[in-house]
């Protein structure tokens, strides 16, 4: 057998023979110590040890560590406490109730262990101190009643306030020793933490001697006020090690015959339950304070994390947090603002943040923050253009989003903004690019085709929506024939200059295809409509057009001009103006024709 497998053995079994040892020793201590009048044991350790090690150990040794301590409770049951046929079903109840305690809180707390937060202490509290005891103390209460003819019910309720305490008082202290938890807590402390630790611990010892060490005064309020302090110095090692000192010097003090409890004036038995409720309340305060105190603390460095973070990724982000309250006045803004806009954080804190919209953006970026501050779940996003402080003017890119309280209540609204100049030059030129014609400069078709609806659709300016006028030019294959195809691009261009030149600024100019164009006349008659056709036809026959080779190439148009009718669409628009246009060129060319 590899020595690696012996060792492993070797320490299986050493593992299951102290387990065993440790829970005969605490099962004898009980029922020697906390048994009277033949009743069952008034505090029971032995649960408690057994349910700390299985929740500190793996799940599968647990059926070799709860087996080991069956022939173990057997003897202390034959030894010490019942005789007959209920010294063997006795102490295999005891030991299936550590099991199923365990067994049952790692199932509904998989992190059981620990006692790092509040839900854990509660379910720990609900299972090992309320359902598995009640459960057991039936089977418990039967066993004792049939050797000792014990009333049943007054053995329920001793078997599970016995085990119920037992468990609740003494499990947390020495599952959190078993795992290691308080060598860990010292091994991690420097030489003044120790000291602190050792003052504070101190101070729990030399209270819980003076309030269990005398019988005169009841001072059981003593210990409480340092294991508090000692909760919240040293967390929850500071915790457990307070239950495990009050616990190691009230227990004994109280079975010798010292300490508040001796002042009742009641039996032994019921004077150990008091010492029990006594220690769970202690537990039950102590822990989950433990809990919420490392709870808060762990908030505590995780926002400082957090913040740290947040003021890294700020100094170093080009994006602008602003963070602005409901009237829009700047409560907060990153250091970029300096860097992107010229303004230094202080500049802007208490500034409104309105006065650095241009006033043209400035409607849609009120009606843009009204939304968010209505729909405090969505986000808003808004383009715009700010003032910058040398006088620039910049695109940006905003997100806003609003800010609630606790309650619920808007308390204003953070943006992360981000310049976006070049993006916006870059889709200016794209959409400009997309609507041009790359030779001659004029729109294209697409552009034309979004025009004249939107033409079409509009009010008629004093009664008159304006015209069509459709350019062809005369013979242009000719020309591309004699000269090339780069002498007819000279003309191409050409043409659309003398276009540019003859009519108004805010007339549409497109090329249809090939040497054909178009004219968009918003608001003209056609009678004007046809002068301005006839100035560009006359202009382009008086040119002579040199070509890259100092040729000059003579060339003409012929126009069809169609009025523009409300409710007309585009495509009866245009054939209107191609049945005009076919008109002048079977007239003979080089002229216009109209048609109403």
């Amino acid at each position: 057998m590899p020595r690696s497998a012996t060792q492993g053995i070797g320490r299986s079994v050493r593992e299951a023979v102290l387990t065993a040892g440790a829970y005969f020793a605490c099962a004898s201590v009980a029922l020697q110590m906390t048994r009277f009048d033949g009743g069952v044991a008034i505090v029971w350790l032995a649960g408690a040890a057994l349910f700390a090690k299985l929740c500190a150990t793996p799940r599968w040794r647990w059926t070799r560590l709860t087996l080991a301590c069956v022939p173990a409770g057997l003897a202390a049951s034959l030894l010490f406490g019942f005789q007959g046929g209920v010294a063997i079903p006795l102490p295999l109840v005891c030991i299936a109730e550590a099991y199923a305690a365990a067994w049952l809180v790692k199932r509904v707390f998989p992190g059981f262990g620990r006692f790092q937060s509040v839900p854990e202490v509660a379910w720990f509290l609900l299972v090992a101190g309320a359902i598995v005891p009640a459960a057991t103390a039936f089977a418990g209460a039967l066993c004792a009643h049939i050797a000792r003819d014990l009333p049943y019910w007054a053995a329920w309720r001793d078997w599970y306030t016995g085990h119920a305490l037992g468990l609740v008082a003494f499990a947390p202290p020495l599952l959190l020793t078993l795992r290691g938890q308080t060598r860990q807590w010292i091994a991690s402390s420097g030489r003044k933490r120790l000291g602190e630790v050792v003052g504070l611990l101190g101070l729990v010892a030399a209270a819980t001697l003076l309030t269990f060490g005398q019988n005169r005064i009841p001072l059981v309020i003593l210990p409480f006020l340092p294991m508090i302090a000692a909760t919240f110095r040293l967390g929850r090692f500071g915790a457990v090690a307070s239950i495990l000192i009050l616990i190691g010097i009230g227990l004994p003090c109280s079975l010798a015959g010292s300490g508040p409890t001796t002042l009742l004036q009641v039996s032994m038995a019921l004077k150990l339950q008091v010492l029990q409720i006594y220690f769970a309340c202690i537990v039950l305060i102590l822990l989950p304070l433990a809990a919420e105190l490392r709870a808060r603390r762990r908030l505590v460095e995780r926002l400082r994390a957090a913040e740290a973070l947040h003021r890294l990724v700020l100094d170093r982000t080009s994006d602008i947090v602003m963070r602005l309250a409901v009237d829009g006045t700047v409560r907060y803004a990153s250091p970029s603002t300096e860097r992107m806009w010229g303004y230094r954080p202080e500049d802007l804190t208490g500034r409104a943040m309105f006065d650095l919209v241009l006033v043209e953006d400035l409607p849609a970026v009120l009606d843009g923050r009204r939304q968010a501050l209505a729909n405090p779940e969505e986000t808003a996003i808004l383009e715009y253009r700010i003032t910058c402080k040398d006088g620039r003017t910049v695109w940006v890119e905003s997100h806003v989003r609003a800010t609630i309280d606790d309650e619920g209540r808007v308390m204003g609204t953070v943006s992360i903004v981000r310049e976006i100049t070049g993006r916006r030059k870059l889709m200016e030129d794209l959409t400009h690019r997309a609507m041009t014609d790359p030779l001659t400069g004029a729109y294209n078709r697409r552009a034309f085709d979004e025009a004249i609806p939107a033409l079409l659709a509009s009010a008629p300016s004093n009664g008159i929506l304006g015209c069509l006028a459709v350019f062809d030019l005369d013979h242009f294959k000719r020309i591309n024939d004699r000269y090339g195809h780069a002498a007819g691009d000279v003309v191409l261009t050409h043409f659309v200059g003398i276009l540019r030149a003859s009519v108004r600024k805010v007339d549409l100019i497109a090329r249809l295809g090939g040497e054909e164009f178009a004219v968009v006349l918003g608001g003209m008659a056609p009678d004007q409509a046809r002068l301005a056709c006839e100035r560009v036809r006359r202009r382009l026959e008086a040119t002579a057009i040199a070509d890259a080779s100092g040729n000059l190439i003579r060339a003409t148009v012929s126009v069809g001009i169609a009025s523009l009718i409300p409710g007309q669409t585009s495509e009866e628009a245009l054939k209107i103006a191609d049945t005009a246009l076919y008109s002048a060129k079977q007239g003979g060319r080089n002229q216009s024709s109209a048609v109403a």
